[in-house]
């Protein structure tokens, strides 16, 4: 579960909630349900932000999450990405993360079902 990975590196880098909410801004208590598998969907916004207090960055953070190396959307995606002049890739990055807040595409913090 991906939310587990968020917990682990709490562990590891010896991070309370409390000291978490305050690097990240996120309140305590949506930390506590996320961490505690009570939010299983935690809005967009809410996670690249205790990713990045972290130090982690969503893309390790999925890569983490997923457990692999990335897949060939992945590295199709980062293709054109790359590709792009600063204006286009500052767009997609506003694109994806409006997305992302939509709801429409919520994020997946578990692996799929085989």
């Amino acid at each position: 579960m991906g939310l587990e990975v968020i917990r682990t590196v709490m562990q590891k880098q010896g991070v309370t909630s409390d000291m978490l909410s305050q690097m990240s801004g996120v309140p305590k208590s949506t930390i506590d349900k996320i961490a505690s598998g009570a939010t299983d969907n935690p809005r967009y916004k809410s996670l690249q932000k205790l990713v990045e207090a972290l130090g982690i960055g969503m893309d390790d953070f999925i890569r983490l999450v997923d457990d692999n190396p990335g897949t060939g959307e992945d590295e199709k995606l980062l293709t054109v990405f790359h590709s792009m002049n600063e204006e286009g890739r500052e767009r997609a990055i506003q694109l994806v993360g409006d997305m992302a807040d939509s709801g429409h595409y919520p994020i997946r913090l578990n692996k799929p079902e085989k």
